[in-house]
């Protein structure tokens, strides 16, 4: 699919990511504004406010998911879980330097391998995997109507 064409609806993608991992997110958002795409992360959520609450109506207001699970965080995972329950599409990033395998339920999806080192790459995956997401979308959509 065009990029261009995926510019003309605003889609929304809520980015699971470490709060600590600023060049990651950085370059997450980079790929997602090249593509006209709204991103949404947990550490925009103002102080005092129900975080699991913003999360959760984030996840159900997203058109898809971004999140790194280089860390085997628990709250990413449940996070995952609850977008795979929405069936909204996710896309599951992973350090190269991570060893562990992805646990068995994750194994089937839509991932991408990236390097610390290499974020341009990451970038590009990015695009092009979201792109797909979006096309798909729009021809489900075209079809429901």
């Amino acid at each position: 699919m065009d990029i261009q064409n995926v510019k003309s609806r605003s889609f929304r993608c809520f980015v699971i990511v470490p709060f600590d991992n600023f060049r990651l997110k950085d370059a997450i958002k980079r790929s997602l504004n090249e593509i006209s795409v709204e991103v949404i992360t947990a550490d925009e959520f103002s102080a005092g406010s129900s975080i699991v609450n913003n999360i959760i109506q984030t996840i159900e207001n997203s058109d898809f998911v971004i999140a790194d699970v280089s860390r085997k965080n628990l709250n990413v995972m449940y996070e995952i879980g609850f977008a795979h329950a929405l069936r909204k599409p996710t896309l599951i990033i992973t350090d190269k330097e991570n060893k562990e395998p992805l646990p068995s339920n994750l194994s089937g999806w839509l991932y991408i391998i990236y390097d610390q080192n290499n974020f341009k790459s990451l970038q590009t995956s990015i695009v092009r995997s979201i792109t797909n997401i979006i096309s798909k979308q729009r021809n489900e959509g075209t079809n429901n109507e």
